[in-house]
C-alpha cells in the first residue's frame, strides 16, 4: 500500500518554493482582478449615467433651438406692414388665405393663433375651439399682448402645454417692419410634440426621446412599444434622474419648463445598455481566463525553478554527503582570490554596459518624445501636446491658466493668391512672432492649419490681453511677412478664455476661446476679444450678417481685381488704395463699422472704369476734352454699379464722390469742404498718392518725397487740409493694416 509522508512533503524545499510562488502570484492577482472588476463596473455605470444625462441636456437644447426657429418664423410674419393694417381691419378672409389655410402645409405648423390687442382671435389653426382664450392667458404671451415686447427684442419662444398636448411655440408682437408704432396684437406659431415629431428628431439627431407630463407619456415610434411594456416603471421613477428600463435600456431625464418658466414635465433619453453589458461580460470572462493562465504559468515556473535551483543544490548535497561518508576533506576547485576579482571586474563591466545602454535609450526616447510633440513646419508644440501640458498644469494646481486662440485672417485667400510655399513661410514667421511676443512663461502650439494657441499661467486676463495685443500688433507690423505677401497686409484675430473661470475642461476652454476669436472676426478682424457668456448669443444673432459681409468683401475683391487687370500700369491699384485708406483710418481712430465701409468703398472706387474704353485708359498722350469727360463719367458708372452690390449709402457715396475737391471744383456733383463725405475725402488722398507714385502711359512715377510735396501743395484746394499731414506721417511710419 502506497504511503505518503505528509510531514516530509511539507518540509521539502521544492514544495515550499512552489507553494510560496503560488501564494505570492495568485493572491495579488485575485485581489487585483476582483477590485478591477468592481472599479470597471462602477466606472462604466457612472460614465453611462453621466452620458445619458448629458444627452438629455443636449436634446433639450435641440428643442430650444427649434423654439428659436419658430420664434424667427413668428417674427418674420408678425413684423409686417400689411399685417399691421389687416389686424386693425379684422380682415378674416385675408388671414385665412395667408395663415391658417397656407402656413400649416408650407411650414409644418400645428398651431396658429393671431389675436389683436383686445385679445380677439382673428385667425387660428389647431385650437380646441375657435375662440379658445387659454393660450392668451399665459403670462409671457399676455405680456406680449400688453406691449412689453415692442421694438427690436428677442421675442419669447419655448414649450407650452395646450389641451393636454405639448407644443413648441414662437411668439411675436404685430409691429411695423421698422418696429415703430405700438403693438396691435400677437402672432403665435406652434409645433406639436408627438410621436411623428419625436421620430423625426430621432432620425435627424439619433436620440430616442420621451416626454412625460404626470402620467401621460409621448415617445417616438421606435421605442413606443417598450414604453407601453414598462409604463409602471416610468410612473414610479418620475423623480429619478436615471433608471433602468428592463435589462437592456437605461433612461436619463431632466425637468423641462414652459415659456413662462413653469415646470411642465420631464424629458427622457432612452439608450441601449448593450455596450456596457457586453463590456462587463468581457471583463469577467477575461478575468477568469487570466486567473487560469496565471495559475498554469506559476505551476510551470515552479517545476522549472526546481530543475534549475533545487536539483543542482540536491546534487551538491549528495556529493557533500558522499564525501562526508567517506570521511574525506571537502576540496573545491577554485582559483581563489583571482577568480573573485575576475568575476567582480566582469560584473562591473557588465553593469557599466547596462548603464550606458540605459542612458542611450533614455536620450533616444527623449528625442522621440520631442519629435512626437512638435509640429514639423513651425517647430512649435503640436495639437496633441497641448492637452498633455494643460492637464499637467492643472494637476500642479496652476491658477489661472489663460488660453489665447489665434487665427490668421483670410489665410485661404493668401494661399490662393501666393501659393502654399509662401503660405508656409508666413505660418513659420507668424509662429516666430507669437513665440517672441508671448515671453518666457507662455507655451506656444500650432493647433492646426493657420491656428495657434498660447497657454499662459500665473497671468491675469488683463496682462494676457496685453500679450495678445502685442502679438497682433507685431504681426501687423512685420516687414518680413509683408515682403512674403507682396505688401498684402497679414493680420490675426485672437480670442481669450480662462481656466477655471470659463471652463475646467481643456476642450471646452479651447472652444470658448475659439468663439471669442470668431466674435473678433465678426467685428472686423485684426482684434483681440475676451470670452463671455453673451458672445454665444451675439454670434448666433449676427451669423447671417457676417456671411453677408464676407460675400460683399469677396465680391468687392473680385471686382477690384478685374479693374486692376484692365490697367496694367497701376498693378494692384485698388488694393493699395484700400491699404493707404485704412492706414489713415487707423490713425484717425475711426470705428470698426467706418473702416468696414471704407474698405468696401476703396476697393470699388474705380469700378466704373469697367465701362471706359481701353484705348482711352491706355492712351500715351494727353486726353482730348471729349475723352476726359468720358473718363470723368466713371464715377457715375461706378455709382450705378455700386448701388447694385452694396445697399449702404456711405459705400456708394465713397465711389461716387472720391474725385470731389475741397474747393468745390471736382466732379461729378461739385461738392466742397465737409459736404464731401469723409470716406470719399480719405480715398481721394490715397488714390492721388498711389497714382503719383505709379508709372502712367504718359509720364514716369514720382518719388515718395515728390508725391508728398504735391499733396502739401494741393491741401486746402484739392484735398482736405486736415488729412494730408496725417496721411504723410502714416505712410512714413509704414505700418501695415488688414485690407482683405
Amino acid at each position: 500500500m502506497l504511503r505518503i509522508d505528509i510531514k516530509g512533503l511539507l518540509n521539502n524545499l521544492g514544495f515550499k518554493l512552489g507553494a510560496y510562488m503560488l501564494i505570492v502570484t495568485i493572491i495579488p492577482l485575485v485581489t487585483y482582478l476582483i477590485l478591477n472588476t468592481i472599479v470597471v463596473s462602477k466606472y462604466f455605470s457612472t460614465m453611462e449615467e453621466t452620458n445619458i444625462i448629458d444627452k438629455a441636456e443636449k436634446a433639450n437644447k435641440i428643442f430650444q433651438s427649434q423654439g428659436l426657429e419658430l420664434g424667427v418664423l413668428a417674427k418674420d410674419n408678425g413684423i409686417w406692414d400689411t399685417l399691421y393694417q389687416k389686424i386693425e381691419e379684422k380682415d378674416t378672409e385675408w388671414f385665412k388665405k395667408n395663415y391658417s389655410e397656407w402656413s400649416p402645409d408650407n411650414f409644418g405648423i400645428d398651431l396658429i393663433v393671431i389675436a389683436n390687442k383686445n385679445r380677439e382671435i382673428i385667425d387660428q389653426y389647431g385650437l380646441k375651439y375657435i375662440d379658445d382664450p387659454q393660450l392668451l392667458k399665459d403670462n409671457i404671451i399676455s405680456s406680449v399682448l400688453d406691449g412689453k415686447y415692442d421694438g427690436k427684442k428677442n421675442y419669447p419662444s419655448g414649450m407650452k402645454m395646450y389641451d393636454g398636448n405639448l407644443y413648441i411655440i414662437g411668439v411675436s408682437p404685430i409691429l411695423l417692419s421698422d418696429y415703430k408704432g405700438t403693438s396691435r396684437g400677437i402672432v403665435v406659431f406652434g409645433k406639436k410634440i408627438n410621436s411623428e415629431y419625436l421620430q423625426n428628431i430621432q432620425e435627424k439627431f439619433g436620440y430616442n426621446i420621451l416626454f412625460s407630463n404626470g402620467d401621460e407619456f409621448v415617445s417616438n415610434t421606435e421605442i413606443s412599444k417598450e414604453i407601453e411594456e414598462n409604463i409602471d416603471i416610468l410612473k414610479q421613477a418620475n423623480d429619478k434622474k436615471t433608471f433602468k428600463l428592463g435589462k437592456s435600456k437605461i433612461v436619463g431625464g431632466i425637468s423641462v419648463k414652459d415659456i413662462s418658466d413653469e415646470k411642465i414635465g420631464k424629458l427622457y433619453i432612452v439608450e441601449s445598455r448593450d455596450i456596457l453589458l457586453s463590456t462587463r461580460r468581457l471583463v469577467h470572462k477575461n478575468a477568469f481566463y487570466i486567473f487560469i493562465l496565471s495559475c498554469s504559468i506559476s505551476l510551470l515556473l515552479c517545476i522549472r525553478l526546481k530543475e534549475i535551483i533545487i536539483k543542482p543544490m540536491k546534487e551538491l548535497e549528495n556529493e557533500i554527503t558522499k564525501t562526508g561518508n567517506k570521511k574525506l576533506p571537502i576540496y573545491m576547485k577554485t582559483n581563489g582570490v583571482n577568480e573573485v576579482v575576475d568575476f567582480s571586474n566582469n560584473l562591473a563591466k557588465t553593469l557599466n554596459q547596462m548603464n550606458d545602454n540605459i542612458y542611450r535609450y533614455k536620450k533616444e526616447n527623449k528625442n522621440l518624445k520631442l519629435i512626437s510633440n512638435t509640429d514639423g513646419l513651425t517647430s512649435l508644440y503640436n495639437h496633441r501636446y497641448f492637452y498633455e501640458c494643460f492637464n499637467e498644469k492643472v494637476k500642479l494646481g496652476r491658477r489661472p491658466i489663460i488660453v489665447l486662440f489665434c487665427d490668421i485672417d483670410k489665410f485661404k485667400l493668401i494661399n490662393d493668391i501666393h501659393g502654399h510655399i509662401i503660405g508656409d513661410m508666413i505660418l513659420k514667421e507668424v509662429g516666430n512672432i507669437i513665440k517672441e511676443s508671448a515671453q518666457e512663461n507662455g507655451l506656444i502650439f500650432r493647433y492646426g492649419g493657420e491656428e495657434f494657441v498660447v497657454m499662459l499661467d500665473n497671468y491675469n486676463l488683463e496682462s494676457s490681453f496685453q500679450i495678445a495685443e502685442n502679438i497682433r500688433i507685431n504681426i501687423m507690423k512685420s516687414k518680413k511677412i509683408q515682403d512674403y505677401s507682396e505688401d498684402a497686409s497679414v493680420t490675426i484675430s485672437i480670442g481669450l478664455a480662462s481656466y477655471p473661470e470659463d471652463s475646467v475642461d481643456a476642450k471646452d476652454l479651447i472652444e470658448k476661446a475659439d468663439k471669442a476669436m470668431y466674435f473678433a472676426k465678426q467685428n472686423g478682424r485684426n482684434q483681440c476679444c475676451i470670452y463671455n457668456e453673451d458672445i454665444d448669443k451675439i454670434i448666433l444673432q449676427n451669423s447671417n450678417e457676417f456671411v453677408k459681409k464676407e460675400i460683399l468683401i469677396d465680391s468687392a475683391f473680385a471686382i477690384s481685381a478685374a479693374i486692376d487687370a484692365k490697367d496694367v500700369y497701376t498693378g494692384k491699384h485698388s488694393e493699395l488704395v484700400t491699404r493707404y485708406s485704412l492706414l489713415l483710418a487707423e490713425q484717425l481712430q475711426m470705428s470698426v463699422q467706418d473702416k468696414y465701409e471704407l474698405r468696401i468703398g476703396a476697393l470699388l472706387h474705380d469700378c466704373g472704369k469697367i465701362g471706359i474704353p481701353d484705348d482711352i485708359i491706355h492712351k500715351a498722350t494727353s486726353l482730348t476734352d471729349e475723352e476726359y469727360n468720358i473718363i470723368k463719367n466713371h464715377t457715375i458708372l461706378g455709382n450705378n454699379i455700386a448701388k447694385h452690390i452694396a445697399k449702404n449709402p456711405v459705400i456708394i457715396a465713397c465711389v461716387r464722390n472720391h474725385h470731389e475737391r475741397w474747393d468745390g471744383k471736382g466732379y461729378p456733383d461739385g461738392l466742397s469742404g465737409k459736404d464731401i463725405p469723409i470716406h470719399a475725402r480719405i480715398v481721394c488722398v490715397a488714390d492721388s498718392y498711389h497714382a503719383m507714385i505709379s508709372d502712367r502711359p504718359y509720364r514716369k512715377s514720382l518719388s515718395q518725397d515728390e508725391a508728398f510735396e504735391e499733396l502739401r501743395k494741393n491741401k486746402g484746394t484739392q484735398f482736405d487740409p486736415n488729412l494730408v499731414e496725417v496721411f504723410i506721417k502714416t505712410v512714413q511710419e509704414d505700418i501695415g493694416f488688414e485690407y482683405a
